[in-house]
């Protein structure tokens, strides 16, 4: 209570006792509506944020209501300073101060200028050393659009990463050059503070040893790059959350699959070529749309998102299917998010997506992996 009064610039509260608390993180942040300024408080479920705006004299209730629902860690940048309340379950704390906090000052207007997660003018080692920005933190021209694909990805991590736990393992399927990968590991370590271990795997051996060369000059003490096969991979049992941006075709499936039998928390999953329906789809009712190569293609690949993202919900996990990246810069646009939210098969979506392939009379990859 105390740090609010010393001038909080920014309040996050995470990491639920309770599994079953649908709130998984909250974030209070100083804006000024009107005349007056209030503290905005915003509540994270897996798919919603519920905004609640508190006068001075409003605050501490609040508060004293967000301590009964039990939450593991509080995150304070005030007036004293920046530092973390590690909270038990029986109320006992630990305070530790943040050595090194992000630079950050609350913007008291109101939904004037996008917060982006990554600033423009603000250097950051890693995205000198990928050639997105200059020493002075100015991002080169051509690469603006790589820039807020970026931010747009932090983004949507950002809604999740409330279910990762501290010191948790990341994997990255098919990372690539591995933008996002670098990226995803000085977000959780270096603004969250989360101390993550993440694992890049790709079938590119030179892609693997440049991004392994980089992670030691930027001093990414836990992240590692290595060769691998996404359906044969089976080294890493302790997996909190898994990547795929863009694994084609069937890889898919098998990431997916992956994370499945080893009940990873958090899917981030951009899907891409997918071809394998595209030979199998049947339909006498759609046969006019399906005659025509493009249409064919397209329905192809929303009909194999659309049954992985049932299959999902069927083994447990809360899904939402968003775009990722603007039309203008590729169709290959979608994301699946999902977050595990019970041990428990839906037997009544399970069918609901075998219905959806007897219909198409197809058979997905990643149904033939879960039998």
């Amino acid at each position: 209570m105390a740090a609010v009064n010393a001038g909080v610039n920014r309040l996050i509260i995470s990491n639920p006792h309770k599994a079953a608390n649908e709130c998984k993180k909250i974030v209070a942040l100083p804006i000024k509506l009107k005349d007056r300024e209030v503290l905005q408080f915003s509540f994270y479920t897996a798919d919603k944020v519920f905004h609640y705006n508190l006068l001075e004299d409003e605050i501490e209730g609040k508060l004293r209501e967000i301590e009964g629902l039990g939450y593991k860690q509080w995150e304070i940048d005030c007036g004293e300073g920046s530092f973390k309340l590690l909270v038990g379950k029986k109320g006992n704390f630990k305070r530790i101060n943040i050595k090194n906090p992000p630079n950050f000052v609350a913007d008291l207007a109101h939904n004037k200028v996008k917060n982006h997660i990554l600033k423009e003018g603000e250097p950051l080692d890693i995205l000198i050393n990928l050639g997105l920005m200059n020493k002075e933190g100015t991002v080169y021209k051509d690469k603006q659009k790589k820039f807020r694909q970026i931010n747009k990805f932090l983004e949507i991590v950002d809604t999740v990463e409330a279910y990762v736990d501290d010191e948790a393992h990341i994997l990255d399927f098919g990372c690539g050059k591995s933008y996002l990968t670098f990226v995803i590991y000085h977000y959780f370590n270096f603004i969250l503070g989360k101390n993550v271990k993440i694992t890049g795997v790709d079938l590119k051996e030179d892609v693997v040893a440049h991004c392994n060369e980089l992670a030691i000059k930027c001093g990414y003490e836990n992240l590692s790059f290595h060769y691998g096969d996404v359906s044969k991979f089976e080294w890493i049992k302790d997996c909190n959350m898994m990547v795929t941006l863009h694994a084609c075709d069937t890889a898919t499936d098998f990431a997916l699959n992956y994370a499945l039998q080893n009940g990873v928390k958090v899917i981030l999953s951009a899907p891409c070529c997918q071809h394998e329906l595209f030979g199998q789809i049947k339909s006498e009712v759609f046969a006019p749309m399906l005659k025509h190569g493009i249409l064919k293609e397209r329905f192809s690949a929303l009909l194999t998102d659309a049954v992985r993202g049932q299959l999902l919900e069927a083994m447990g996990y809360r899904v939402g299917i968003m775009e990722f990246i603007d039309m203008e810069h590729t169709a290959k646009n979608i994301m699946i998010r999902a977050v595990k939210i019970s041990d428990r098969v839906d037997d009544e979506k399970l069918e609901a997506a075998l219905m959806l392939c007897r219909e198409f009379s197809v058979e997905p990859m990643l149904g033939k992996l879960l039998k």
